[in-house]
C-alpha cells in the first residue's frame, strides 16, 4: 500500500434497536445527501455515521437513545471492514469483520475481532486497523500521545453542536499541539520520523540530564587522592595487594612445614562444613552456565524464526500483489489444452475453473498479514526478554564466580590440609590477610566509582552527540515539514478563495477575498487575516475551510486525508435558502470534478430542487411524521 492513496466511505449504515434495523440505507462514492424537515432525525444520523467511524460519541437525542448498536460496511484503500459497534458508551470497543456486510452477516462470532478505541498492551486499536487499511502512517502527536481515527474525524465531521467560527468538532479536553498534528498529517507533512525524533530527543535530554547529575554526584562524593579517581592506578595496587594476600595464603597452606600444629576435631568440622558449602556454590555456578547456554540457544532459534516470519510477511505482499496484478485476468482458452472456456460463470467464480470463490482475497491477505504482524511482535518481544534475562544471568555468573574464587582461595589456605595450623600462626597471618583484604574492598569500590565515572562520561559524550544529531535532524524536518505545509495550506486557501467568491454577494469580504488562513494550532479560519463576520458567513467560511481540505486532497496523493467528509450544518445559523441552495451547488460542482476516490455526506432542510437526483440522495425526504429511525416494527 502506497502512502497518500489514502481513501475512506462508508458504503452502508444500519442502525439497531432490540435486534431490528430502524435504519439501513446504502451509501455512494462521491456526494451524498440526507434531506429533510427540521426535526426529522438528519442530524441523529449524521452522529450515527460519526460514532460508526471510530468517533467518541455519546450525547445521543431522545430516538437515537433508544437504539444499542450502528452497523456499518466501511470501502477502505485496502478492501472492504464491516464494523458493529454498541452505542451504551462512548468509548465502546469495536467489532471488526474483513470483509463486506454480507459476507459478514452470514458469519459466526469467531469471525469477528474486537478492538479498543485505545491501544492497550497487547492489543491493537481499531484506529491502528483502519489507519493501515487506509494507508496512513501511525504517526504519534507532539505530546507523545498517538493520534486516532476519532481525532482525524473532528476536522472531517462539521456539526451543529460546533460554534462556527471553530476549525474542528468541539471537544472539551483539546490540545493546540494534537489540532496541529492532525492538520498536518492531513495535509500529507510525513511528521512521523518528526515526531519520533522529538521524542528521542526528549528523551535523550532526560537521559543526558540523569547522566550528569550522577556524574556530578561522583565527583563531588570522590575520595581528594587523586590516585583513586584513577582506573590504572587502583588497579595496579589492587594487584600489588593481590600478590602479597597470594604469598600469605600459600604461607598458610604450607602451615605444616612451617609450624608443629596438632589437628583437633572442631578443625575438621569446620573443614567438612565449608568443603559442602563450596561444592553446592560450584553446582550453582554451574546450573547457571546451563541455564545462560540454554537461554542463548533459545535466542538464536527464536532469531531463526522471527526471519521466517518477516519472509513470510513479505511472501504475503508478494502474493497479495501478484493476485491483485493478475487475478481478474479473463482467459478464453485453457493455458494446458487450449480448448475453449465457458463463460457467463458468475462474478463470484474463478474465470478459469468456474468454482465460487469464498470472499474476496484481498480481505484474506490482511487476515494473514495481521496474524504475521502480531507474530513478529510478539517474537521480538519474547527475544528482548530473553537477551534481557541473560544479560542478567551474566551478572550474577561473574558475581558468584568472584565468590566462589574467594571461598576457594578461603578453603585452601583454612582446611587444604589434614592438620590445624598453631593459633599464633594463623592469628598473624589471618590478621595481615583480614587487613589487606579490607584495603582491597576499599579499592575495590573506589574502583567500581572510577569505572563508572569513566562509563558515565563515555555514556554523556555519546548522549551529547546524539543530541545534537537530532536537534539537526529535527531541524531539516521542520523545514521539509515547512514546505509541505504552505504547498498544502497554500492549495486550500487557492480552492476556498475560489469557492468564497462563487457564494452569493453576502458578505463583502468574500467577494474580495485573496487568501483564506486555516490555522489548525489557533482552531480558526480567516479571510486576509480577519475573522468573525455573520454567524452565517462563519458557517459558509468554516464549510468553505473544510471541504477545500478536501477538494485539494482530491488532486494531490501527497495528502493523508482520507477524501471523506460529513456536514450537518451547511444552513446553520439563520443561512437563507437561496445561499443553501449555492452552496449544495458548489459542493457538487467541485466534488465531481475530482479523480481519486471521495466522498461527501451532507445534510439539509434546504433541498436544492435541481439535485434531487438518485446519484446524489441517500432515503427519501424525510419528514416528522416520517423519520430518519423507523421503530414501527
Amino acid at each position: 500500500m502506497i502512502f497518500g492513496e489514502v481513501s475512506l466511505q462508508l458504503r452502508r449504515l444500519r442502525v439497531m434497536s432490540g435486534g431490528k434495523a430502524v435504519y439501513d440505507q446504502e451509501f455512494h462514492s462521491g456526494v451524498n445527501i440526507i434531506r429533510g424537515k427540521n426535526g426529522s432525525g438528519k442530524s441523529t444520523i449524521s452522529d450515527f455515521i460519526f460514532f460508526s467511524l471510530g468517533g467518541e460519541f455519546d450525547a445521543w437525542k431522545e430516538y437515537a437513545s433508544r437504539c444499542d448498536e450502528v452497523q456499518a460496511e466501511l470501502k477502505l484503500t485496502g478492501g472492504y471492514l464491516t464494523i458493529r459497534r454498541d452505542t451504551l458508551a462512548k468509548r465502546s470497543p469495536v467489532k471488526v469483520f474483513f470483509g463486506r456486510y454480507k459476507e459478514a452477516s452470514r458469519q459466526s462470532l469467531d469471525s469477528w475481532h474486537t478492538f479498543p478505541l485505545y491501544r492497550q498492551a497487547g492489543k491493537e486499536s481499531f484506529s491502528q486497523v483502519i489507519f493501515r487499511m487506509m494507508g496512513i502512517p501511525d504517526a504519534p502527536s507532539e505530546g507523545a500521545s498517538n493520534i486516532t481515527i476519532h481525532q482525524l474525524l473532528r476536522l472531517m465531521y462539521s456539526d451543529q453542536r460546533t460554534p462556527p467560527g471553530r476549525l474542528f468538532r468541539f471537544e472539551q479536553f483539546d490540545t493546540q499541539n494534537m489540532r496541529t498534528a492532525v492538520g498536518d498529517l492531513l495535509c500529507g507533512v510525513v511528521g512521523y520520523d518528526a515526531y519520533e525524533a522529538a521524542i528521542s530527543l526528549r528523551d535523550t535530554e532526560k537521559q543526558l540530564e540523569k547522566v550528569s547529575s550522577e556524574l556530578a554526584g561522583l565527583y563531588d562524593a570522590f575520595p581528594p587522592d587523586s590516585r583513586l579517581g584513577n582506573v590504572e592506578s587502583v588497579t595496579s595496587e589492587i594487584e600489588t595487594l593481590e600478590k602479597r594476600r597470594v604469598f600469605l595464603e600459600d604461607e598458610l597452606t604450607n602451615v605444616e612445614n612451617l609450624v608443629d600444629v596438632t589437628e583437633v576435631n572442631e578443625f575438621e568440622r569446620e573443614r567438612q562444613s565449608l568443603k559442602k558449602k563450596l561444592s553446592n556454590l560450584r553446582q550453582k555456578v554451574s546450573s547457571l552456565e546451563d541455564s545462560i547456554r540454554e537461554d542463548e540457544m533459545d535466542s538464536e532459534e527464536l532469531q531463526s524464526y522471527l526471519i521466517h516470519l518477516q519472509n513470510s510477511l513479505e511472501k504475503v505482499n508478494n502474493a497479495e500483489a501478484t493476485s491483485s496484478s493478475i487475478g481478474n485476468l479473463d482467459l478464453a482458452y485453457c493455458p494446458a489444452c487450449l480448448t475453449k472456456l465457458k463463460k457467463d460463470k458468475g462474478e463470484d467464480a474463478c474465470q478459469l475453473c468456474g468454482e465460487k470463490r469464498d470472499g474476496d482475497p484481498a480481505e484474506k491477505y490482511n487476515l494473514v498479514k495481521i496474524d504475521l504482524s502480531i507474530q513478529i511482535r510478539e517474537t521480538v518481544q519474547l527475544i528482548d526478554t530473553k537477551i534481557e534475562r541473560v544479560k542478567r544471568q551474566k551478572i550474577d555468573l561473574k558475581s558468584m564466580r568472584s565468590t566462589l574464587h574467594t571461598s576457594a582461595l578461603d578453603y585452601s589456605v583454612a582446611y587444604g590440609d589434614a592438620g590445624g595450623p598453631r593459633e599464633a600462626f594463623i592469628a598473624e597471618k589471618s590478621n595481615e590477610i583480614g587487613g589487606i583484604r579490607e584495603k582491597i574492598k576499599y579499592l575495590s569500590y573506589n574502583l567500581n566509582v572510577a569505572e563508572r565515572i569513566s562509563e558515565l562520561s563515555r555514556e554523556k559524550s555519546r548522549l551529547s552527540d546524539l543530541k545534537d544529531n537530532l536537534t539537526s535532524q529535527i531541524n531539516s524536518l521542520d523545514k521539509m515539514a515547512a514546505s509541505r505545509r504552505s504547498v498544502a495550506l497554500g492549495r486550500v486557501s487557492q480552492i476556498a478563495v475560489k469557492l468564497l467568491k462563487s457564494d452569493l454577494e453576502r458578505q463583502e469580504e468574500f467577494v474580495h477575498a485573496m487568501s483564506v488562513g486555516v490555522n489548525f494550532f489557533d482552531d480558526a479560519v480567516d479571510v486576509d487575516g480577519r475573522l468573525n463576520f455573520a454567524e452565517s458567513s462563519n458557517v459558509f467560511l468554516k464549510n468553505t475551510a473544510i471541504l477545500s481540505l478536501l477538494l485539494a486532497a482530491g488532486g494531490d496523493k501527497k495528502f493523508f486525508h482520507p477524501r471523506f467528509l460529513l456536514m450537518d450544518n451547511i444552513e446553520d445559523k439563520g443561512m437563507e435558502v437561496e445561499r443553501s441552495h449555492k452552496f449544495q451547488e458548489l459542493i457538487v460542482k467541485y466534488v465531481s470534478e475530482l479523480q481519486l476516490d471521495h466522498q461527501v455526506i451532507f445534510t439539509t432542510s434546504m433541498m436544492n430542487p435541481n439535485l434531487e437526483l438518485d446519484d446524489y440522495v441517500v432515503g427519501p425526504a424525510y419528514t416528522t411524521d416520517n423519520r430518519t429511525l423507523d421503530f414501527s416494527q
